[in-house]
């Protein structure tokens, strides 16, 4: 006589009830096991690579604290710093509080200083997530100026159009939008 496993009603799947037991100790307040206590229990000797894995690590957060402190970049500036100059040269009418939202909205995206400033020029000073959907998309920003059916790429864009709508119309005429 076999014994069925009683399986949680939210987990009918026998792979997810696999991850849902070996994730429910965790989640009961348990400590996770580490890397070491796996390897020990498993009869593995990782410390080789375990030790790469922490000089990996202790590199990469060297760096980034010398070159990406807060979101630096070069030259002391943050990025969200960088997008807020931009930002009141482009839209001097904006007040500050304005400006520091949408100055966020475009440090988000992710660019450097002069593509963000190309970006911003293409797509106005509200156009983050315009920005950020182009690049989702793959659409280059030497694309703006594409003419679709009688209508530049960046013209559609600040319209309203979405990016992927935009993306679509240029795949329907056989043109390509990426660099």
């Amino acid at each position: 006589m076999t014994h069925a496993r009683v399986t949680d009603p939210e987990f009918p799947d026998p792979e997810l009830q696999a991850v849902y037991d070996c994730l429910a100790p965790a989640r009961s307040g348990a400590p996770a096991d580490t890397a070491e206590a796996i390897a020990a229990r498993e009869g593995l000797d990782l410390a080789a690579d375990l030790a790469a894995v922490r000089r990996r690590t202790t590199r990469a957060t060297a760096a980034r604290r010398r070159t990406d402190r807060s979101g630096r970049r070069g030259d002391g500036r943050s990025l969200e710093s960088h997008a807020f100059i931009m930002l009141s040269r482009q839209a001097p009418h904006l007040r500050t509080p304005e400006l520091r939202t949408r100055a966020r909205a475009w440090a988000r995206v992710g660019l450097w200083p002069q593509e963000m400033q190309a970006w911003i020029a293409a797509l106005g000073v509200d156009g983050a997530a315009t920005a950020r959907d182009c690049r989702t998309a793959g659409i280059a920003l030497s694309a703006m100026g594409v003419v679709l059916a009688g209508m530049r790429v960046k013209h559609r864009l600040r319209g309203g159009e979405s990016a992927f709508s935009v993306m679509a119309r240029a795949a329907a005429g056989g043109r390509s939008l990426k660099d």
